[in-house]
C-alpha cells in the first residue's frame, strides 16, 4: 500500500466514540492530542463520530446505594451489610454510578435528610486510565473516603483481576471484625454484553475465603443510528488532508467505518485487494485502542489495522500514532 505526502497541517484525528460528559473539549484524547510535541512537531485536529447508544438501567444499582448502604446515617438503622468493593471496566459503568448516585442525593435530600456518605470505605477497582480518570470525579463528590486502583497499571480486564487476586485478602484482613464489611463479595457493575474473565478469574483463584462476584448490569448499547450518516459526514469533511487518523474503540464501528472508507469489496465484509486502487497512495489511517479491535477487524473483515496501542490510553494511541508517522516520513 502505497502512502501518501507528509503535511505541516493538523492531523485530523476521528475518535469513534462518545466524548468524555458529552463534551469534546473534556475527553481527555482532546486534551492530550491538543498539546504540540517538540519532536515532532505535530499538531491535532480531534473530532468524535459517537459510535454506540448507551440505555441505563439504574433500578437496582439504586437499591444497593439506598440510605441503609449510602450512610445518611447509622444511628437507630438495623447493620447492613456492604459490598467489600465495586469494579468498574468502563466509563458507561461509572457514569450509571454517578447518576444513581445523583439520583439517591437529590431523593433524600428533597426530604431535608442530611447527605454522610462519607463513611463508605471500600475500594473501586478500575480498568484502564479513563475509566479511573472519570471514576476519581465521581469518588471525590460522593465517596471520598475510598480510593481507586487499577487504572493505568490495569489497562485489561485480566490485569485488573491478577490485581485484586494479589490484593484482596490484605484488604478484608484490615477491616476484619467489623460487622458492615463482613461480606466479602465484589460488585461488578458492567453492561447486558461483557466478557467473563473478571468473574472467572476471580472465582478460580485460591482464596482463604470464598470471594464472589456479583454481576449487575447498569446499561445496555446498541450501535447509533445516526453512525452511517455522521462518518460519512465527517469523512467528508476531511478528505482534503493530506493525512488523517481514526481511532477505534470497539468492534462495534469496524464494519460501517470500512464500508464508509469504501474498502470493503461491494456485496461482501471482505476488504479489496492489495493491488486495488483504494490503497493506492493512502492517506487514512486506522489506530486501534487494543487487541481485541484489532484482532476482530483482522478476522472478520482481513483488515489489518495501521497502529494497535499498547496501553488503551491517550498516551498510548498518540505514541503509536506519531512512531507510524515517523516511521513513514509522514511528520516534517
Amino acid at each position: 500500500m502505497d502512502i501518501g505526502a507528509p503535511t505541516g497541517l493538523p492531523v485530523p484525528i476521528i475518535f469513534l466514540k462518545n466524548p468524555s460528559n458529552g463534551h469534546a473539549e473534556e475527553d481527555a484524547y482532546t486534551k492530550h492530542f491538543g498539546t504540540i510535541d517538540q519532536a515532532p512537531k505535530t499538531s491535532y485536529k480531534p473530532l468524535y463520530v459517537p459510535v454506540l447508544e448507551h440505555t441505563f438501567d439504574l433500578n437496582e444499582l439504586r437499591k444497593v446505594l439506598s440510605p441503609h448502604q449510602f450512610f445518611w446515617s447509622w444511628e437507630g438503622r438495623a447493620q447492613v451489610k456492604l459490598f467489600g468493593a465495586i469494579i468498574f471496566t468502563s466509563q458507561r459503568a461509572v457514569e450509571a454510578f454517578a447518576k444513581a448516585s445523583d439520583l439517591n442525593i437529590s431523593k433524600w435530600e428533597r426530604q431535608g435528610l442530611e447527605q454522610n456518605a462519607s463513611k463508605l470505605e471500600v475500594p473501586f477497582y478500575a480498568v484502564g486510565p479513563a475509566t479511573a480518570q472519570s471514576l476519581e470525579k465521581v469518588r471525590k463528590e460522593f465517596y471520598p473516603r475510598c480510593w481507586i486502583r487499577g487504572g493505568e497499571d490495569a489497562g485489561t480486564g485480566e490485569k485488573l483481576a491478577d490485581l485484586i487476586i494479589a490484593e484482596y485478602e490484605e484488604v478484608c484482613e484490615k477491616r476484619k471484625g467489623n460487622a458492615i464489611y463482613s461480606d466479602r463479595s465484589l460488585l461488578f457493575l458492567t453492561g447486558a454484553k461483557h466478557r467473563d474473565i473478571i468473574p472467572v478469574k476471580i472465582g478460580a483463584a485460591p482464596w482463604q475465603e470464598k470471594v464472589h462476584v456479583e454481576e449487575m448490569i447498569v446499561y445496555s448499547t446498541k450501535e447509533s443510528m445516526s453512525f452511517a450518516s455522521e462518518i460519512a459526514s465527517t469523512l467528508e469533511s476531511t478528505a482534503d488532508a493530506a493525512v488523517r487518523w481514526i481511532v477505534v474503540f470497539s468492534p462495534t464501528a469496524g464494519e460501517g467505518l470500512l464500508r464508509a472508507l469504501g474498502w470493503l469489496r461491494s456485496g461482501s465484509n471482505v476488504v479489496h485487494s492489495a493491488d486495488h486502487p483504494c490503497w493506492v497512495k493512502r492517506t487514512t489511517f486506522v489506530a486501534s485502542i487494543g487487541p481485541t479491535t484489532r484482532d476482530y477487524m483482522k478476522t472478520t473483515f482481513g483488515f489489518d489495522v495501521d497502529v494497535c496501542a499498547e496501553k488503551p490510553s491517550p498516551e498510548g494511541v498518540k505514541e503509536g500514532v506519531e512512531y507510524f508517522m515517523r516511521s513513514k516520513g509522514l511528520v516534517p
